[in-house]
């Protein structure tokens, strides 16, 4: 740009939005103008606004300075305009300013744009910088009394400015004015697209603002802070003029933004739910429950207004709970009732109804008289100016509403009583605010709430009253009342503890109501589904992917040439080993090898060679053996043994056959895994601020060598990736392949956890997961066995524990916003989603074997789960077809769980040595989930069981589906020992034995190679022992103890003889 077009612009100063100024001048005099709204304006034909010095430390509302800036985008103090409207003369209207300085030029530049909206002229008189305009008010008053006969105004605005208080008394005072502010208000009441574009950054800076506050009541929760209601809306005001910074808004300009109203924080019984109430500086109240806490803020962004309000509840009783809902309810019926063509007051009246009815509905509320206690209003409309008499949603107000309106429908409750609490306690008052931002759509359409932040009562509502001491005192967890537990999603679980002996028989009637009514549907499920898989082909083995095809050498000639002496000899380039047999040596592929193993004898070494070979006619036998498959007729060789007098070479070729096919093994089962992973979409790296947490650790495991080092969890648009130590430790976890999602924090565990269980698997490493889980240690698990005492008053031990509690406090913190900040981002962008983080309800845990070792077994909402050991345990109800309880008896101290799956080709998953207090707790779980039980005495065999269902529906369907399940043995045919109950679906043992016998022979068996591997480290290892339980391992160890004494005892008696003797 030249020097001389810089100059041009300076000389011409601000620029008008002429688009925008000439739009809305036509607007203003068609409203004038009509016959509806003409009265509006007190039948003035003329309108008088004036603004006085720019006081930007002040929060006032003036019409005169909105509708400046609704018509030239700019506050023009110390300005006068008077507005001339002649009705239908042509050319007759007048547009009169008196200003000086930019503020005549901006009107000067918008000349021609202004004369052609209003059909008349502009006259701007230019007042000299220093003086007091009495010369230009003369002449304004001249030519008012000349042309006008009535004059309007905002009755409330005549003494802003020197020049407004001049002009008036010029004019005759005040009562020569007809009050012109409704009219205002009808002419800035509707928003265009510019508009709302401000209004939309407006209500964006309250939502994050809201978080803001949210995330500072949660810390100060969290670690019970005092800190007072002035210091939070201190904060909170700071954060909102300074978006970029604080709120992570980099679009928004922190000179655009400010606030409507200082920020309100209320809690402690004192509430005053009106938007000029002043917080006070007593410390925010959340110490005794049950706490109520309301925030309210409002944030402009050049100068159009947004709001929000929320309540919060601190371990809220049954009654807060109901209270809360039926305002909710009584806000969504105020949205609902903003409808073009009714009035304000309707929307009073709506919201004043719906409450009325709760109070019908619900007993707890028949006697709260809720809308006695509503506030004189509902809310007032949004614009340049924060509220407005004229378009308040009161019970008196008859403003008509119409499309592109922008509502604050606040509904406030206030004067509520919780009786439960002590009269002089700070939780015996309360209120209740819900506010939000609301555009009024065109009939027929559902409005639109700007403000989208969660107000559900589960998100709002925050259970506290935990004991942060119980992980000192097991037993204390154990007893502890669990009754009215809440579950998200409605879930209530009222059961107890069996030794409280506190489950009703209404509540134990009730229960088993619901499971006969179980029964019958989920009989009537399994056929349907069974009916409909019968075609379904049947799944191939494991590792079946390319093992059909394996080849060694493609011709004769390839063979290498045999030595003098023929020996066994293993090509590790072809991955074939080298048979003698009957004077030639034999190529086999290493996969054709089943096991290999050598042994001694008479001084001797014998090689043992097992091959894959079919094991029966069936294809699901030799599904693990596709070879058997292809080639039917074809003659198999079993086995291979050579005697060798060389022991040292006959260990070293044993080795080299396994070391080989233990490499081939590996490399096939992982092309296999990896070719039947679903492809996975491509991360969208965030370009913003990205919300990371870091330190923590990952399982499963890259694996390799080397030092492992803790990592970065970052939340991007559409996935998760993780980032380890090294370049190539990476892990990417898409939202919209997670299935499932649990955040726990260390109680009586070492670790605090985030875990994701995968619908579709994905590879870590060479392994192919459903699950991933990133955790941080909250406490060492190790502990020092040099043999040092602690001492309880030791300083440094007291020191060291406040530590580890602060520690534990501070991780749990970052692990709760970090996923708080995911689920926002689910929330968003993600909404058909539904995916949330759930929590384990530690209250319900039990401990049970639901692998090889003894773990405690956590249920949350809507899964089973044991996520401290891995692998992890995550079982959905959706799942679960049945579960049985097996071995339940009351003279049993434990008792086992048998989960069917509704896929019956998934194994039966069981969860052995559960303590037979929880009993009680795991059956109303599964009744509140709609998952049907069943008892017996003694474990059962299910394989074949649901093998002769899956193969006969409807001879099961006939013979009562599952309810043979209740036909328990008597005591007297308790032989235990694992003997199967009765049943027409008891297989034959020659099906069970090749059944198992099919399914243990796989080429790619696990278990042969971990037998293999044992074998290197050890060839002489005996057979395992028969497991024991604890209950029986003390049997034992008591037998032995007695045996022992009595021992002792005829040794003594034999020493005392043979004493009497001599």
């Amino acid at each position: 740009m030249s020097s001389n077009e810089q100059q041009k612009k300076s000389e011409k100063g601000p620029s008008v939005d002429l688009d925008a100024c000439g739009s809305r001048l036509k607007s203003l005099y068609t409203i004038w103008n009509s016959n509806e709204n003409h009265q509006l304006f007190n039948d003035a034909d003329a309108l008088l606004i004036g603004s006085g010095a720019n006081k930007e430390e002040e929060l006032r509302y003036l019409k005169a300075v909105s509708l400046q800036i609704w018509l030239f985008s700019y506050e023009l103090p110390d300005t006068v305009i008077a507005f001339i409207n002649k009705g239908g003369e042509t050319n007759g209207n007048e547009m009169h300013a008196i200003a000086s300085g930019k503020k005549a030029k901006l009107l000067e530049n918008a000349r021609e744009t202004i004369e052609r909206a209003i059909g008349g002229t502009l006259r701007v008189h230019s007042k000299p910088k220093h003086e007091d305009g009495s010369q230009q008010v003369d002449a304004l008053v001249t030519i008012l009394k000349e042309k006008c006969t009535k004059i309007g105004a905002c009755s409330k605005e005549l003494n802003e400015g020197n020049l407004m208080q001049t002009t008036v008394e010029k004019l005759g005072g005040k009562e020569q004015f007809a009050d012109a502010t409704s009219g205002i208000a009808c002419v800035l009441s509707k928003k265009d697209q510019k508009e709302m574009k401000f209004v939309d950054d407006a209500v964006k800076l309250c939502s994050e603002a809201m978080k803001f506050a949210v995330s500072e009541v949660e810390n100060a929760i969290e670690d019970e802070l005092k800190i007072s209601h002035v210091k939070l809306s201190e904060k909170t005001e700071d954060a909102i003029l300074a978006p970029g910074k604080t709120l992570g808004l980099k679009d928004i300009s922190h000179e655009d933004v400010d606030i409507c109203y200082p920020p309100i924080f209320q809690s402690g019984g004192e509430y005053d739910l009106k938007y000029n109430a002043v917080c006070s500086e007593k410390k925010l109240h959340f110490g005794s429950t049950p706490a109520v806490i309301h925030v309210s803020l409002g944030a402009r962004h050049t100068q159009y207004c947004a709001n929000i309000g929320r309540t919060y509840l601190i371990d809220p009783t049954e009654t807060q709970e109901a209270v809360y809902e039926a305002c909710l309810k009584a806000q969504d019926a105020a949205v609902e009732a903003l409808k073009p063509g009714k009035l304000c007051k309707d929307v009073y009246a709506a919201a004043q109804k719906a409450l009325e009815e709760a109070e019908k509905e619900n007993e707890k509320l028949k006697d709260m008289n809720l809308s006695s206690k509503l506030n004189k209003n509902v809310g007032s409309i949004l614009g340049l100016e924060f509220k407005d008499a004229f378009y308040m949603l009161s019970g008196k107000c008859e403003s008509a509403i119409e499309e592109g309106m922008i509502f604050n429908v606040a509904l406030g409750v206030n004067g509520l009583e919780e009786t439960s609490a002590d009269e002089k306690s700070k939780s015996r008052h309360y209120a209740i605010m819900i506010a939000d931002s609301v555009q009024v759509t065109a009939d027929g359409i559902a409005n639109k709430e700007l403000t989208k932040n969660t107000k559900k009562l589960s998100d709002v509502s925050y259970a506290v009253n935990e004991s942060d001491e119980e992980d000192d005192d097991d037993g204390a967890e154990e007893d502890k009342d669990i009754a009215n537990t809440g579950a998200r999603g409605g879930v209530i679980l009222d059961a107890k503890t069996r030794g409280d002996e506190a489950v009703t028989a209404k509540a134990e009637a009730d229960r088993q109501r619901k499971q006969k009514a179980l029964a019958d549907k989920k009989n009537a499920e399994t056929y349907d589904r069974l009916m409909n898989a019968q075609n379904d082909v049947e799944k191939g083995g494991k590792g079946a992917g390319a093992s059909a095809d394996f080849v060694a050498y493609k011709s004769v000639t390839d063979v290498p040439a045999p030595r003098k002496e023929l020996v066994i000899a293993v090509d590790n380039d072809r991955e074939a080993v080298l048979l003698p047999v009957c004077g030639m040596l034999v190529p086999f592929h290493v996969l054709a090898i089943k096991s290999c193993s050598v042994s001694q004898d008479a001084g001797a070494s014998f090689i043992r060679i097992n091959f894959q070979v079919p094991m029966g006619a069936s294809a699901a036998a030799n599904a693990g053996y596709l070879p058997a498959i292809r080639f039917p007729n074809n003659i198999f060789l079993k086995e291979l043994s050579y005697r060798s007098s060389d022991p040292r070479h006959a260990n070293f070729v044993v080795n080299e056959i396994k070391t080989l096919r233990r490499n081939v093994v590996a490399r096939e089962t992982e092309r296999a895994e990896r070719a039947t992973l679903v492809r996975q979409a491509k991360l969208q790296l965030t370009s913003g601020r990205v919300h990371r947490l870091t330190g923590l650790w990952m399982l499963p495991t890259f694996g390799g060598r080397g030092g492992r080092k803790a990592g970065t969890l970052e939340a991007h648009a559409n996935g998760l990736r993780y980032i380890g130590a090294k370049m190539d430790e990476q892990v990417d976890i898409m939202y919209e392949n997670i299935r499932s999602c649990f955040f726990q924090p260390a109680k009586k565990e070492v670790k605090t956890l985030i875990h994701f269980h995968l619908k579709d698997p994905i590879m870590i490493g060479k392994k192919k997961t459903h699950d991933v889980q990133f955790y941080q240690e909250v406490i060492e698990a190790t502990e020092n066995l040099d043999g040092s005492r602690k001492n309880m008053y030791d300083p440094d031990e007291i020191e060291e524990e406040q530590r580890e509690r602060e520690r534990q406090k501070r991780v749990q913190k970052e692990f709760a916003q970090f996923c708080k900040r995911v689920q926002e981002i689910w929330e968003k962008d993600f909404p058909n989603m539904g995916l949330e983080f759930d929590s384990p309800y530690h209250d319900l845990a039990f401990d049970g074997v639901a692998y090889k070792s003894t773990a405690r077994i956590v249920p949350t909402a809507s899964c089973l789960v044991e996520l401290i050991e891995f692998p992890p345990l995550v079982i959905h109800a959706k799942d679960i077809e049945i579960v049985n309880l097996e071995r339940v008896g009351y003279h049993l101290k434990n008792f086992d769980m048998a989960i069917i799956f509704k896929d019956f080709n998934k194994d039966v998953h069981r969860i052995d040595q559960i303590p037979s207090k929880n009993l009680d707790n795991i059956k109303q779980w599964l009744t509140t989930l709609e998952v049907k039980y069943y008892e017996g005495k003694a474990n059962l065999n299910w394989k074949p069981l649901l093998r002769q269902i899956k193969e006969d529906p409807e001879s099961w369907l006939e013979a009562g589906g599952w309810e043979f399940l209740n036909n328990e043995p008597s005591s007297d045919e308790e032989d235990a020992e694992g003997s199967d109950p009765e049943s027409e679906f008891e297989p034959s043992s020659d099906e069970d034995e090749s059944e198992s016998e099919s399914e243990s022979e796989s080429m790619y068996d696990e278990d042969d190679e971990d037998e293999d591997a044992s074998a290197d480290e050890d060839d002489d290892d005996d057979d395992d022992e028969e497991v024991l339980d604890w209950d029986e391992m003390e049997e034992k160890a008591r037998k032995e103890d007695e045996e022992a004494s009595d021992e002792d005892r005829r040794g003594d008696k034999r020493k005392k003889k043979s004493s009497k003797h001599r």
